[in-house]
């Protein structure tokens, strides 16, 4: 796929599982347990680049689209798209990474807390912003004063809870990013995947649901 269907199959699927895990043997258990539930894109760290970038071929044979997270320099992005990697989520605001981004035809997901900083990744051209740490910064209602005042952003809701983020995506958030409320290390430690499949059934259909009711 191009950079425009890229970004347009990553506002469609609007859920984003970042997975961390010490194994391929583990995220291969939690990639398919996940598929099963629905979930069609992933992150992985940069930080295990190295150690499952071999298996990123794979999992997107599998159908997912695979993102590289926790970026912060150019060269890291581009020896991600080496390895396969269909996005790329900077965990700074960087104009280098949008720029290497841009010139590798993928899209790029620049990480902003303040107004500032997602005004900057906007004026970056970045094609999604994602906001950390919005639970404390006001939840949902914060969500909505950013749209206001820059409602061409087209939102990530970093490390959603798994209940309760509906209202984001009443605020204006696209795409939800769950990481630590899916406790994907202590699942996997006890073997469950059913539970983690169960858990992302639940996030899959209740993104549907609301998208039917304001359809």
């Amino acid at each position: 796929m191009n950079k425009t269907d890229l970004t347009a199959a990553i506002s469609e699927i609007g859920i984003i599982v970042a997975v961390r895990v010490s194994s391929e043997q583990q995220l291969l258990r939690v990639a398919s347990a996940l598929l099963d539930g629905g979930i069609r894109a992933l992150e992985l760290a940069y930080t295990t680049n190295r150690s499952v970038g071999s298996l990123i071929q794979e999992l997107k044979g599998s159908g997912f689209l695979i993102g590289v997270g926790a970026v912060t320099r150019s060269a890291q992005a581009r020896e991600a798209r080496a390895f396969g990697a269909d996005f790329i989520t900077a965990s700074v605001t960087t104009p280098d990474v949008v720029s290497a981004c841009e010139e590798m035809k993928i899209p790029c997901i620049l990480s902003g807390l303040t107004p500032t900083e997602v005004w900057r990744a906007h004026e970056m051209e970045a094609d999604f912003v994602k906001i950390t740490a919005a639970e404390a910064l006001g939840g949902p209602p914060y969500i909505r004063s950013l749209r206001e005042t820059l409602p061409a952003l087209q939102l990530v809701g970093a490390d959603m809870p798994l209940d309760g983020y509906v209202p984001y995506l009443e605020a204006g958030v696209e795409v939800l990013e769950f990481q630590s409320s899916l406790e994907l290390p202590r699942l996997v430690e006890g073997g469950a995947w059913a539970e983690i499949s169960r858990r992302a059934a639940k996030i899959v259909t209740t993104r549907e649901d609301w998208k039917a009711e304001i359809a």
